[in-house]
């Protein structure tokens, strides 16, 4: 018998931090940004929606999922 797969715990998005609430009234403006990547990448779009690990943003008509850790700063 194989052991049961293990179950996920569900965090969530910490609403009482400044930075998830100030990205919550970009995506609910739908203001455009710039978004600068630790490898000095830069994109401009909006950000579509944001969970615990990624946002997804559109740029120029394509969606593009962005893991957390790997942005430098959002510019509004």
């Amino acid at each position: 018998m194989s052991a049961p797969a293990p179950t996920a715990t569900k965090i969530g998005l910490n609403t009482s931090l400044p930075s998830i609430r100030r990205i919550h009234g970009i995506i609910r403006d739908k203001n455009e940004v710039e978004i600068k990547l630790l490898t000095g990448d830069q994109l401009r779009g909006r950000i579509v929606w944001i969970d615990d690990q990624c946002l997804c943003m559109d740029a120029s008509g394509h969606k593009i999922v962005i893991w957390q850790h790997a942005i430098a700063f959002i510019k509004s």
